[in-house]
C-alpha cells in the first residue's frame, strides 16, 4: 500500500510560510547586533524542517538549495562562522528565495532557476571562505563597518 503524499502539501506549505516568518524574524534581530545561539538555532531548525519536508514531497529544487543553506548555517551554530551584517544580508535574501519558491512550487509554476543559482553559488563561496563573508563582488561604494559577532561554540 502506497501513501499519497500530496494530501499533506497544503499543510507542508501552510507551516513552511510560518517558518520562514519565524526564520526572517530571528534574522533581523541578528541583524540589530542581538547574537543569541537561539536565534541562530531557530533558523536553522526552519532550513532543516524545510529542506526534510521538501526532500519527502519530492520538491529536490527547493531541498537542494535549503541543504547548501543548512550547512552554512550549521557553520554557524558550530561557531565557525562569524556572523556580521553582510552574512545576514545574504541570509535573508535566501529565506525570500525559499519562499518564492515555494509558491511557485504550489502554484506548479517553473522555478527561477537563474536566481537559485546565483544565491546557491553565493552560499557556496561563503562557504569556501575561512569564516568570514566574501567580500561583494559588485564595484559599489563600500558600506560602513559593521561589527561582526563572533558566536559561541555550542
Amino acid at each position: 500500500m502506497t501513501l499519497d503524499l500530496t494530501q499533506f502539501h497544503e499543510t507542508f506549505y501552510a507551516e513552511s510560510a510560518e517558518a520562514l516568518d519565524q526564520m526572517e524574524a530571528a534574522l533581523l534581530k541578528l541583524s540589530a547586533g542581538d547574537a543569541d545561539l537561539d536565534l541562530v538555532n531557530t533558523i536553522f531548525r526552519v532550513a532543516h524542517s524545510i529542506k526534510g519536508g521538501s526532500a519527502t514531497f519530492g520538491f529536490t529544487d527547493v531541498a537542494g538549495f535549503t541543504h547548501i543553506l543548512e550547512t552554512l548555517l550549521d557553520q554557524m551554530r558550530g561557531g565557525k562562522r562569524r556572523v556580521d551584517s553582510a552574512l545576514v544580508d545574504t541570509l535573508l535574501r535566501s529565506c525570500d528565495l525559499m519562499r518564492a519558491m515555494l509558491g511557485d512550487t504550489q502554484a506548479k509554476r517553473p522555478l527561477d532557476k537563474a536566481r537559485i543559482s546565483a544565491l546557491h553559488a553565493e552560499l557556496e563561496l561563503i562557504m569556501a571562505s575561512q569564516g568570514q563573508a566574501p567580500a561583494p563582488s559588485t564595484a559599489a561604494t563600500p558600506a560602513p563597518a559593521a561589527a561582526a559577532v563572533q558566536l559561541p561554540a555550542a
